[in-house]
């Protein structure tokens, strides 16, 4: 290897450690994102724990109830206290608005995380692209010449070289 070849080598890798750490960063601000916006469904749903707002289990107190109608009628017959019967009614409320939104829990709060989760990493995308159209283009040009030599080789074996 030439010094120019050893100098290049090392930039692509230098240049191969930048991206996998941009990419990196990328997903752990997604991550982080992602947590914060369960944590909110969660405060919102009055949810227990994180699993029950992914799969939603938390409306299974609501199972004995038809209405808000027959919420109201246990705490009148005084089969529940008032602070379950508030805390039923922001359940039942939540859980209309999750069936309103096909079965997910959404307000503006959680569309602008959603957003700016989808959005997260676009100020380098410019240059992640670019670093991966180079590495196709690297990656065609090895499998090309891959392909040139072993053609060359069989040639080769065919003349009896």
């Amino acid at each position: 290897m030439t010094m120019r070849e050893i100098k290049v080598s090392q930039e692509w890798l230098d240049r191969e450690r930048e991206m996998k750490s941009i990419r990196k960063d990328v997903a752990t601000a997604r991550g982080i994102i992602a947590d914060g916006l369960l944590r909110y469904k969660k405060k919102m749903l009055h949810a227990r724990s994180k699993k029950q707002v992914e799969d939603m289990s938390m409306f299974a107190e609501l199972d004995g109830y038809i209405s808000k109608r027959d919420i109201q009628d246990a705490y009148g017959w005084e089969y529940i206290s008032e602070n379950k019967m508030q805390r039923l009614n922001d359940l039942w409320d939540a859980r209309e608005q999750v069936i309103e939104n096909n079965g997910k829990f959404a307000d503006r709060v959680t569309q602008i995380l959603e957003r700016v989760m989808g959005n997260c990493g676009d100020m380098f995308s410019d240059v992640l692209d670019e670093h991966d159209a180079l590495v196709r283009r690297d990656n065609e040009d090895r499998a090309r010449i891959e392909r040139e030599n072993r053609d060359n080789s069989h040639k080769r074996y065919i003349a009896g070289l």
